[in-house]
């Protein structure tokens, strides 16, 4: 499928020893402090100084990052300039590639974003692999469906890779990713379930992985197995109303977990004592919780907070008995019914933030979206024990909010500090002078814990 690659050219440096007079002390120094110089340019900055000297002509090549785009300010209404402009990036790419003389290339950033510059993707990045070639971004905008060269996928001095656009990733049979560390998948096309199992058991030492899933993209069961994982994002704009997507995850060194979209059912994953930090954004069902429930610091987002009831009335939480840091945001509308759950089933929570406040707005934002607390009929043990910090921001002194704020502080017995954010009133006299009140009032609360500090921040 791959063709040697018809860009490379071997290199042909000027020759350095030119006259001292027609020299700047800049161009004495050795090419190895030049080159460093240049690292610090953009690829079009570095090209531009060959036409300094006879010194300069070449020693741009000696570069090891390059940086493509074909994001430029253009008159598309005007045909004929935006055809020259796309005939000039082209020509400048072939030119930068084809001088660079097959020397060592350490980062490859290849953005081509307009269908008339895309289908070059294929023979440029078959020039560039060919230069030991460390770290390789790709980027496609939206055209027609295209294939990257098999060679990519089985580059042994990657250590680096990201592929975002619809690419079709038609994969040879064997895939070799011998040092590949980071890998990124942004919106990019499989052809079987099969495929993206090859794809992962070719990369033996991988430890960052980022998905970002899109309709269509050929996968039904997304099954990554990698012991080696380490950090692992995926984003799903899949839509489940039609098929049921599955993603199995046997990551038992696993650290830190992030899944977002409107479903996030349909996981089955080992449930890894490695795992530090989980951020759940969208949905969830009992499996996923099951699976993360050896966490230690778990943020929650408002749907999420929603979407509990149905799984506590079915199934209650599992315990989050390694859980020390819970972070939750806040939904629309504002439901904190789940919290006392929450709080129960983590018996070792040491810290409680709440990121963007116990309410939100409306859309006049002269009013909010209120709720009630429901206190719990027994106390639940992290706070009797453990809970040492809370911090709550946006604070606007309702009174869901009051309620809140004054159980914590009366059951926190180990409490050391309540930090509170308030809201910036600053624009609003009348509620700056509420808010003063409403200090007043929480500083005045009954606290367990003698040596909790109570702290406002405006």
């Amino acid at each position: 499928m791959d063709t040697s690659s018809p860009l490379i050219k071997p290199r042909h440096l000027g020759d350095s020893n030119v006259s001292s007079h027609s020299v700047d002390l800049i161009s004495k120094l050795p090419d190895e402090v030049l080159t460093h110089i240049l690292s610090y340019f953009t690829t079009k900055e570095a090209v531009a100084t060959s036409i300094l000297s006879k010194r300069w002509e070449y020693l741009w090549t000696l570069t090891t990052d390059l940086d493509f785009s074909d994001q430029f300010p253009t008159n598309f209404s005007d045909k004929n300039e935006c055809y020259a402009k796309l005939r000039s990036f082209k020509d400048y790419v072939d030119r930068v590639i084809f001088y660079h003389g097959g020397s060592i290339i350490r980062k490859c950033h290849l953005h081509c974003h307009i269908c008339q510059v895309s289908p070059n993707i294929y023979l440029w990045v078959c020039a560039v692999i060919t230069c030991n070639i460390q770290e390789l971004s790709i980027e496609g905008g939206s055209f027609e469906l295209q294939q990257l060269p098999w060679r990519l996928f089985t580059c042994k001095t990657l250590v680096v890779l990201k592929i975002s656009g619809e690419f079709m990733l038609d994969l040879p049979t064997h895939i070799c990713y011998p040092i590949l560390k980071i890998l990124s998948l942004d919106s990019v096309v499989y052809m079987s379930d099969a495929s993206m199992d090859r794809l992962f058991s070719g990369c033996p030492v991988l430890e960052e992985l980022e998905i970002i899933r899109r309709d269509e993209d050929g996968v039904q069961v997304m099954k990554i197995n990698t012991p080696s994982l380490k950090k692992l994002t995926i984003h799903s704009y899949v839509d489940h109303s039609e098929n049921e997507h599955k993603i199995q995850l046997n990551t038992p060194c696993l650290e830190y977990l992030e899944l977002s979209g409107e479903k996030l059912g349909g996981y089955s994953m080992n449930s890894s004592s490695s795992l530090v930090e989980a951020h759940i954004y969208g949905g969830c069902d009992l499996d996923l919780l099951n699976g993360i429930s050896k966490v230690q610091h778990l943020v929650l987002n408002g749907r999420i907070m929603q979407g509990l009831h149905t799984i506590i009335h079915d199934h209650g939480l599992p315990t989050f008995n390694n859980l020390k840091k819970l972070e939750l945001y806040v939904g629309k509308p504002v439901d904190w019914e789940s919290l006392p759950d929450l709080l129960q089933s983590s018996p070792n929570l040491e810290v409680l933030v709440f990121p963007e406040g116990l309410v939100v707005p409306r859309k006049s934002g002269r009013d909010y979206y209120r709720f009630y607390w429901h206190q719990p009929d027994s106390v639940p043990e992290c706070l009797l024990y453990h809970l040492k910090k809370v911090e709550i921001f946006n604070f606007v002194g309702l009174p869901g909010e009051l309620y809140l704020v004054k159980y914590l502080l009366e059951c926190g017995e180990v409490l050391e500090c309540m930090n509170i954010h308030c809201f910036d009133f600053s624009t609003r006299p009348r509620m700056r002078k509420k808010m003063e009140g409403v200090k007043y009032e929480v500083s005045n609360f009954e606290r367990s814990s003698s040596t909790c500090e109570l702290v406002f921040v405006n």
